[in-house]
């Protein structure tokens, strides 16, 4: 992210001609050959980027990006702090106290039946399950419960262990 500056010295044509080396094309310039300035494809452009820009800031205020998470918001990740989180250790909790009927299960039914037991019984207390966006500026967003209910059945495994 350096910037870089490059002064350009001559006649007006010969400037175009140096920049155009370097790939922008003529009609970018704000200035015509005679001096005057161009006003038309700049207020296009300007236009365009009010419009983008209005465009970006309404997908934002309808996103369903959640910018911090509650204390009993269950965020997926990885390391020290993810597991730290109150919500998670109000996950492990509740794993913890299903562990034994977990282990003793045969069939997956049963498994994916207690898995959703601890989905629902984090979702009536007010959480949530959280991952990070794609873009770190939109901060947090819910996932499926499908895929929250496959982030429960891993815990199940690996508190197992």
């Amino acid at each position: 992210t350096r910037v870089r500056f490059r002064a350009h010295f001559g006649t007006h044509v010969e400037c175009q001609y140096e920049l155009m080396a370097f790939g922008l094309n003529q009609d970018i310039f704000p200035f015509d050959s005679t001096g005057n300035i161009k006003t038309e494809k700049f207020m296009a452009m300007l236009r365009d980027r009010i419009q983008k820009e209005a465009e970006i800031e309404e997908e934002r205020r309808n996103s369903s990006a959640i910018e911090y998470p509650r204390s009993n918001d269950v965020l997926f990740g990885r390391g020290k702090a993810y597991n730290d989180f109150d919500g998670n250790i109000l996950m492990y909790a509740h794993i913890d106290r299903y562990k034994g009927r977990y282990q003793q299960a045969t069939s997956k039914d049963e498994k994916t039946l207690l898995a959703e037991t601890v989905l629902l019984t984090i979702k009536e207390s007010g959480g949530r399950f959280l991952k990070r966006s794609k873009d770190p500026m939109d901060g947090w967003v819910t996932v499926t419960d499908t895929v929250a209910r496959e982030k429960i059945s891993h815990c199940f495994r690996t508190r197992l262990k």
